[in-house]
């Protein structure tokens, strides 16, 4: 992931992880950018990007990345762990990182820990396992010889059960002598050695035409009264739903969230995540104290894709075991604190004024027709714009075009054409909406629509 000039900081300092030795569960250790080391007692294995390491239970080790890279960890229960007598491999196919993102979100994250039953999270680790630590075995170029040829097809990999040499002579259709002295011409190795390649396990890339995006994922109702979270969706789209539990889940309040925005939950309140297939959600958290208090339901900020490198960091060290060993779980809330508009608009609490909300976020063009919105409510424009200020802290004008444009600024960034984006904001002439969107959010639309996709950004 490049790294952008800003005024955001990034990691300066390389990652140095506290010795452990793991008694309960197993790690596996995933080097996801730039390389890790992990360190034992009497050696140290080196991981390249989409290679992890399985650590069984009981082994001491250490780790540490460079400050460009980023590594994450996966925590197994030792009673779930198949293998826990050596290190085992893993080979992450190309644009499956997702994957590992998931499922370290499954066994670590507090809104998503056991959602799935960890087998099936030790099932999936397994199929990228290849093998014990130690180099790949080479593949065998195709045969020459067609008997030759004809044994290599009665092999398949990831058989168990291959068939002997008399067997693989018999179907190629010639004697073992002769299969024997054509494996050596051809590849220099003996039948043991010629059978034990042909059934390795499947290629990467074999392996990665079985797997699908990371599947959709809807979470129980959960509560941290001593804690503020906040959400960020790195990938995909998803629902975040947030009641107080003061009323007992009565009054549910459901935000679209989309890449590149991130919500900040009430402290104390309850919430629940519907998230779409492929998508990412990390959450972040800081412990509370008396005066810092945020008990107003907000919409979601969107975050400068400058920021997204150093807050993906930030993100992983508040759930992984691979942390700095002094780490101030504060530092993320402090970046976001100068991102602008935070922690985000104000939600009314009223039944009427909420209403009015819902259709101010799905309905661009209600804007205009502030005078009916308060008719259809019974009110008077001016009764309105009284109450939403007292509801809201903003005019109820400020507070519609703040929300226009941030979403027209993620519809930019998702590569939606300038006209179009301009028309669902309500602007009728590309200029206007031009001068408005660099007024509200610092820079012109032309530059979000070159940025990328960050919309949907992807990391598979």
């Amino acid at each position: 992931m490049p790294q952008h000039a800003s005024a955001y900081p990034f990691v300066s300092a390389d990652v140095q992880v506290a010795w452990k030795c793991n008694l309960d569960y197993s790690i596996v250790v995933l080097a996801h950018q730039g390389t890790a080391r992990v360190h034992f007692e009497d050696a140290a294995i080196e991981l390249l990007p989409g290679q992890a390491l399985w650590i069984p239970q009981r082994m001491a080790h250490m780790v540490e990345h460079a400050a460009g890279s980023l590594a994450l960890a996966i925590l197994v229960p030792a009673r779930h762990s198949r293998s826990n007598a050596a290190l085992q491999r893993i080979e992450i196919p190309p644009g499956h990182a997702g994957w590992m993102f998931h499922l370290m979100l499954l066994t670590l994250s507090p809104l998503h820990r056991g959602q799935l039953p960890m087998a099936r999270v030790v099932e999936h680790l397994e199929r990228f396992t290849v093998q014990r630590h130690s180099a790949p075995l080479p593949g065998l170029p195709a045969a020459r010889h067609q008997a030759l040829a004809r044994a290599r097809r009665g092999l398949r990999p990831g058989q168990h059960d291959a068939p002997s040499l008399a067997g693989l002579a018999a179907s190629a259709g010639v004697s073992e002598r002769t299969l024997r002295r054509q494996i050596a011409a051809e590849y220099g190795i003996g039948f043991r050695e010629f059978r034990r390649r042909a059934t390795a396990p499947e290629s990467l890339a074999a392996i990665a035409e079985h797997w699908q995006p990371v599947p959709a994922l809807t979470t129980r109702w959960m509560s941290f009264p001593q804690h503020r979270y906040a959400l960020w969706a790195y990938q995909g789209r998803g629902s975040i739903s947030v009641a107080d539990p003061r009323n007992g889940e009565q009054q549910v309040h459901t935000q679209r969230v989309e890449a590149g925005e991130l919500l900040i939950i009430p402290d104390g309140y309850s919430v629940r995540l519907d998230i779409d297939s492929g998508a990412l959600f990390f959450p972040l958290s800081m412990p509370l104290r008396p005066a810092e208090r945020l008990a107003d339901l907000r919409l979601p900020l969107r975050l400068p894709r400058e920021l997204e490198p150093v807050l993906l960091r930030h993100a992983i060290a508040h759930i992984t075991a691979l942390r700095p060993l002094h780490y101030d779980r504060r530092k993320a809330f402090e970046l976001l604190e100068d991102v602008a508009g935070y922690p985000g608009l104000r939600w009314p609490d009223s039944p009427g004024l909420a209403a009015i909300a819902r259709r101010l976020l799905v309905d661009a063009s209600a804007h205009a027709g502030f005078a009916q919105l308060a008719a259809e409510h019974g009110m008077s424009l001016r009764s309105l714009q009284r109450a939403w200020r007292e509801a809201t802290g903003s005019t109820l004008s400020a507070w519609s075009l703040a929300h226009r444009m941030r979403r027209a600024e993620g519809m930019l960034a998702a590569g939606l054409p300038l006209p179009s984006v301009a028309r669902w904001a309500g602007y009728a002439h590309v200029p206007n909406f031009s001068r408005a969107f660099a007024a509200s959010r610092g820079r012109r639309p032309g530059s979000v629509h070159r940025s990328g996709s960050s919309g949907q950004l992807n990391i598979f």
